[in-house]
């Protein structure tokens, strides 16, 4: 257990000073239409457009030397292994207090060059574990650790470490729209930069930035993914082979059939079709295909029952059986299970918090892990 005074100390020892200090952590009121606020508020509409200035100025390199990516899935991350955090300090833009934790936010670069932020946030007491936590579109990682306004999200980070676990959740880069994601990925491929590298590990730098801003390591590691950020969180652990239980709330569907719905044939005149369907088959890398290369990574699946984007239609049951029957078929069926809870496109948490805490908690956790040992990459 570190406290709040050691943990002071190392902030200050290990990365400098911060810029910004406070005692709580409140946003604005969105209303319905957080990012219309976070944004500009947070300056992540100022940070996405610095990335052209980066590139402009040459500073955009095709280096990454991390964790080793599966060969089947290397065309979607454009490498052999996803980026590095770069060994340049992280830097503290912000901390503050909240009701039984602290979040301080931090910024740091990849070895590429993309610069990321994100916020850890520490609870008061002993750690019972890291939780990496993607968010979706138009959210931020601010608000995924306040309640006083909820988003999609439900401050579902603020309940993690309420429950003692240590939480980082990095900006996903966007500016509340599709299309912004689709032109920061072009740009950054025209570079030989992969966006979905980018944020895959930009999340799965959690371990650095917790062992780096609290001394902790050696962590039992889990992942929680929603909406979007659920897809990452499957592709992150598929590609690299973690073995890490994972959560991804808000995303189990056929996307051949997503693509072929109304819902995008009716709004012609909208994006809805994300960068990365257009890149190396995104279809491919759903329910069985899928399955074959997270199995036997623990995973649940939580969706809301009226989540439109997720909907019966769209082959959420068909999909999230197939990805069963992979896993009975490996002799894993305990490994995999799904709630569809009362709620609509959105992370609930009731049955999947106790279910990733669980798995963190068992001593089979370390077992699984050393499967990642035995996968060929």
């Amino acid at each position: 257990m570190i406290s709040r005074r050691a943990l002071s100390g190392l902030l200050m020892t290990l990365v400098g000073p911060s810029s910004v200090t406070g005692n709580t952590l409140t946003l604005s009121h969105c209303q319905g239409s957080c990012a219309n606020v976070d944004l500009p508020a947070l300056g992540y509409d100022t940070f996405c457009r610095s990335f052209f200035d980066i590139a402009t100025r040459g500073k955009l390199r095709a280096v990454a030397t991390g964790p080793d990516i599966r060969r089947e899935m290397r065309s979607l991350f454009r490498e052999r292994r996803l980026y590095r955090p770069s060994r340049d300090e992280i830097r503290i833009l912000w901390h503050g207090t909240a009701d039984g934790f602290s979040v301080v936010k931090v910024e740091f670069d990849l070895e590429c060059g993309v610069p990321v932020r994100g916020c850890l946030g520490i609870p008061d007491g002993a750690f019972k574990g890291l939780i990496l936590l993607g968010h979706g579109m138009a959210s931020t990682p601010e608000r995924c650790f306040d309640d006083a306004d909820k988003d999609y999200m439900n401050a579902l980070g603020k309940q993690l470490c309420q429950d003692g676990y240590v939480v980082w959740c990095p900006y996903i880069v966007q500016i509340g729209n599709q299309e912004s994601q689709n032109n920061i990925a072009a740009m950054l491929a025209s570079h030989g930069i992969s966006a979905h590298n980018v944020s895959c590990a930009s999340i799965d730098a959690g371990e650095t930035v917790c062992r780096k801003l609290t001394g902790a390591s050696g962590l039992n590691v889990g992942v929680y993914g929603v909406s979007s950020g659920a897809f990452l969180a499957l592709h992150l652990e598929a590609a690299t082979g973690r073995m890490r239980p994972t959560v991804a709330s808000g995303y189990m569907r056929d996307e051949k059939k997503f693509l072929t719905s109304t819902a995008i044939s009716k709004n012609l005149g909208i994006e809805l079709a994300a960068y990365i369907h257009f890149a190396n088959s995104r279809s491919k890398y759903t329910g069985a295909e899928l399955a074959y290369l997270f199995c036997p990574c623990p995973l649940f699946v939580e969706i809301g029952c009226r989540d439109a984007a997720n909907a019966i239609e769209f082959g959420r049951d068909e999909k999230f059986a197939e990805m069963q029957a992979v896993y009975t078929s490996s002799a894993h069926p305990h490994l995999i299970d799904m709630d569809v809870f009362d709620g609509v496109h959105e992370a609930s948490g009731k049955r999947a918090r106790p279910w990733l805490y669980g798995h963190l908690a068992s001593p089979a956790y370390q077992e699984t892990a050393r499967l990642k040992n035995v996968i060929a990459l």
